[in-house]
């Protein structure tokens, strides 16, 4: 637990109720790290250096029960939704270069939210990864005044390459910007923080691909954990620097975005929320981890769906003690920033997550409240209930219950001891895992066969 907490914790770092009244409308500015693991960052105790991160966990609170789905896109398309991804057809699988689909048109996004409500800046800055072969799946007919980026994932960090062609962006145009892909994010968001301040609240998503594969570093900061010839180490040893070094590149970023927003003056005025898309991708990254939690990338334990994750809110101080706590994650951001903004117009299609804003402000110390994390599985402050067969990968062979009190790192199966727990829960698991998607899901591989991509990944098709 941070000092900042500590200290509210203790009762000191209340607000007057007008601050929330003289705040209305904070700056939003969302980063999104990608395949960032539990145990990748100092403030959980990881090797790797992110003294940034560490910071920011101090100075604001750490979300501690923060979920998001297994994988990439279903968070990415939860996130800027507020539904669960299997409504619309993203759920098991990210969208591949060969697949055509992408974020249903009709779902509302946050930035579309915000747009009505006076946010006239809206950028997002990084890796997409929610459809790139029509436009109208393109960041800009999706609520965004502003994308600069990539629309696929996993594209090289120097060449901003994927599948040979250049996936570089500004805005509709392609983009011939030089350097490596983390650090191009982080000056653009910083370039544009600037701009908007100026013109009223404005939101930034700042999506960065790190430290997702394909593993490459810069040297400077390979240097920050060995100074000798890297190629004369095994090969598992240098992608655990690589790893290392990617994160530290990614904090040093995160780190930016802060220092620009403080020396601006928007900072105390700004909600800043850091998470990772999902848990660390340890089968190919060497260095990745998911500390003492269960499990990776791909699976719903919690070092799968378990995010690190961080809160700044000068206005939400005295909230911070219960929402270290408050079970919440990726399909919440949307709905509290809905009722944050006074955003009145019933939502275009109804939420499956739920606005914490009363626990941000004190109002309310928990809110009870059960979490689909997508195949069977389903997380509330006390238990979690994964049902066998959901995910295949998982390998279970019975329904899995995990008691947090007595059983915080998911080790042992406690079904049998709380049987009615399982049949309630096992049935909000199958309340969802029925949903029939509004758009079929796509097979991960369907359209992989003689794949070419177009060029330079222009969108050309409405």
């Amino acid at each position: 637990m941070n000092k900042r907490l500590l200290t509210l914790l203790a009762g000191v770092g209340t607000l007057p109720a007008c601050a929330f009244a003289q705040q209305e409308r904070p700056n939003i500015v969302i980063v999104l790290a990608d395949d960032l693991g539990w145990g990748d960052v100092g403030f959980h105790g990881s090797e790797i250096k992110t003294p940034c991160l560490d910071a920011l966990a101090d100075e604001g609170v750490e979300l501690d029960r923060f979920y998001t789905a297994p994988i990439s896109s279903p968070t990415r398309a939860g996130l800027l939704t507020g539904r669960y991804p299997n409504r619309f057809g993203i759920r098991t699988a990210v969208i591949p270069p060969w697949r055509e689909d992408g974020l249903d048109e009709n779902e509302e996004t946050l930035a579309d939210l915000l747009e009505r409500n006076g946010y006239k800046n809206r950028a997002i800055i990084g890796k997409w990864h929610l459809g790139h072969t029509r436009k109208a799946h393109y960041p800009l007919n999706r609520g965004f005044s502003h994308f600069y980026g990539h629309l696929n994932g996993a594209i090289d960090y120097f060449t901003h390459q994927r599948e040979g062609e250049l996936d570089w962006h500004d805005d509709w145009e392609t983009c011939r910007d030089e350097g490596y892909s983390t650090e191009l994010i982080t000056k653009e968001a910083v370039r544009w923080i600037d701009e908007y301040r100026k013109e009223g609240p404005f939101f930034l998503y700042v999506a960065y691909n790190a430290p997702h594969t394909p593993l490459a570093a810069q040297e400077k900061d390979l240097r920050l954990y060995y100074d000798g010839d890297l190629d004369s180490l095994p090969e598992k040893e240098r992608k655990r620097i690589t790893y290392r070094a990617m994160v530290s590149c990614l904090d040093r970023g995160v780190g930016e975005i802060v220092k620009a927003l403080k020396e601006k003056g928007v900072m105390d005025n700004t909600l800043f929320l850091f998470f990772s898309d999902n848990g660390a991708a340890k089968g190919v990254a060497p260095g990745a981890s998911s500390g003492p939690l269960r499990g990776e990338k791909f699976k719903e334990w919690d070092g799968g769906v378990r995010a690190p994750a961080i809160l700044y809110w000068k206005a939400a101080e005295k909230g911070y003690p219960g929402i270290h706590a408050q079970v919440t994650g990726f399909v919440d951001i949307v709905p509290t920033v809905k009722e944050l903004v006074g955003d009145r117009a019933e939502p275009k299609r109804p939420y499956d997550g739920i606005s914490v804003l009363p626990v941000l402000k004190g109002e309310k110390s928990a809110i009870e409240r059960d979490f689909y994390l997508g195949c069977g599985a389903v997380v509330n402050k006390d238990y979690k209930f994964i049902r066998k067969g959901g995910n295949k990968g998982m390998n279970l062979q019975n329904d899995f219950l995990v008691d947090y009190g007595t059983d915080p790192y998911e080790r042992k199966n406690a079904a049998r001891l709380h049987p009615e727990v399982v049949k309630r829960m096992a049935r909000i698991a199958e309340r969802y895992d029925t949903i029939t998607p509004c758009i079929p899901e796509v097979p991960f591989g369907k359209g992989q066969q003689g794949f070419k991509a177009p060029k330079e990944w222009k969108v050309t098709r409405e």
